[in-house]
């Protein structure tokens, strides 16, 4: 099909450079952790150009041609494919309080978000730290309870993206008792 409507022009226009550039991790983190992550996030950046600038037919796992509206859910996916890295790399905890209705006990629990797959933040993950009168020390958190929510939190997102992108189908638990996915 040809078409007589593109011109090159138009105001508005995806400019992946400068989007890279507001989507990429603002430090180096260290650790084995952290590098895993990196190392997938230059991968899923190199696809996303490769897949921009390509003037081949993209076709999907079956050779069929990739239609317009379906390039554009296919650069959909990565974006939101990479804003979900983006959410680990800059991890953001929330804390929320719940009662028990019997008993009438706050809870405190820390919250981070996700993204669904239609793009929208959800509240996805959240760790239960305990009634609010046992962990409160002068009116805030430990700040090394934080560092272990957060950690723990961390490795929830990863798996999560893991099961969601790379193949990973299920947790398990390694001989020390560790939660563990488990790819196939």
């Amino acid at each position: 099909m040809k078409s007589s409507f593109y011109n090159e022009n138009w105001k508005y226009i995806f400019k992946f450079e400068e989007w890279v550039e507001a989507h990429k991790p603002k430090k180096k983190l260290n650790g084995d952790f952290w590098e895993d992550i990196y190392l997938e996030y230059d991968d899923v950046i190199a696809e996303f150009k490769n897949l921009l600038f390509s003037i081949d037919d993209v076709v999907d796992k079956d050779g069929n041609k990739l239609t317009p509206i379906n390039l554009y859910n296919l650069i959909d996916k990565y974006k939101i494919r990479i804003e979900k890295l983006m959410l680990i790399f800059n991890v953001r905890l929330y804390k929320t309080l719940n009662e028990n209705k019997k008993s009438g006990i706050k809870y405190i629990v820390m919250r981070a978000f996700w993204i669904d797959h239609l793009g929208k933040n959800v509240r996805w993950f959240s760790r239960n730290i305990g009634p609010e009168n046992k962990v409160l020390v002068n009116g805030t958190i430990p700040l090394h309870h934080l560092e272990e929510i957060e950690k723990d939190i961390l490795f929830l997102m990863w798996g999560q993206y893991q099961i969601e992108y790379l193949g990973a189908d299920e947790t398990g638990y390694d001989g020390d008792g560790n939660e563990i996915l488990v790819v196939y």
